[in-house]
């Protein structure tokens, strides 16, 4: 009853079923130790569907504008590159999309939140097992940055080290300091090639750091 008189039986669908949505989703990427987890995500399509709410009783589209403004920062802050691989593009859209949802819920689209609720499940859940798949047909991109002792060919000795574990190169940038020679590769193989690759370099005892 006192939540009756605080706010309206359709206001308080809406706010469920952001709770509901954001929750399934959270879920989702909690389930996989995802940075956005359960709570970050329902968060987001909760307060999502708060702000659009309160956008439309004032009409102020700038609240709307100022939601993707504000996901786009939390998206970014998501991202990061480790292990020469750049991670958390997934999380970040999650992030995203949830904001998408809260903002439908908010304008009362509950038939296109929950139908677009249920495709970014069955991406989430079917496109991470077809990740593994392409991984192991060999589209796994990474970035290598590689140091070694200064030796007559040995940045040469480093290249062909790629292309005989099956990986091929796509791009590479190459320098010298201090007696060290140093470079950067982005290559592309199969999870097993990089894998190869790296017991292969940390066995060369001219190489002092692989990243």
């Amino acid at each position: 009853m006192e939540v009756a008189m605080l706010i309206s039986p359709e206001e308080l669908n809406k706010l469920l079923l952001a709770v509901l949505i954001g929750g399934l989703i959270g879920f989702e990427r909690e389930i996989h130790s995802k940075a956005a987890g359960l709570r970050t995500i329902t968060l987001i399509t909760l307060g999502a569907t708060l702000f659009t709410m309160l956008s439309v009783r004032f009409v102020d589209d700038r609240v709307v504008a100022n939601i993707v403004t504000g996901v786009g920062f939390l998206g970014a802050g998501a991202i990061l590159l480790s292990e020469g691989k750049v991670k958390g593009l997934t999380t970040a859209s999650s992030i995203w999309v949830a904001a998408a949802l809260g903002m439908a819920i908010g304008l009362d689209e509950f038939r296109l939140a929950i139908f677009s609720a249920g495709l970014v499940l069955v991406v989430l859940w079917l496109f991470t097992r077809l990740d593994r798949l392409v991984d192991v047909l060999g589209r796994d991109t990474r970035m290598y940055e590689i140091t070694s002792l200064e030796k007559p060919g040995k940045l040469d000795t480093i290249d062909a080290a790629f292309p005989a574990h099956g990986l091929k190169i796509i791009r590479t940038r190459k320098k010298k300091t201090n007696g060290l020679l140093s470079g950067e590769w982005e290559v592309r193989g199969s999870l097993q090639q990089h894998n190869h690759l790296v017991e292969s370099l940390l066995k060369d005892p001219d190489v002092v750091e692989i990243r």
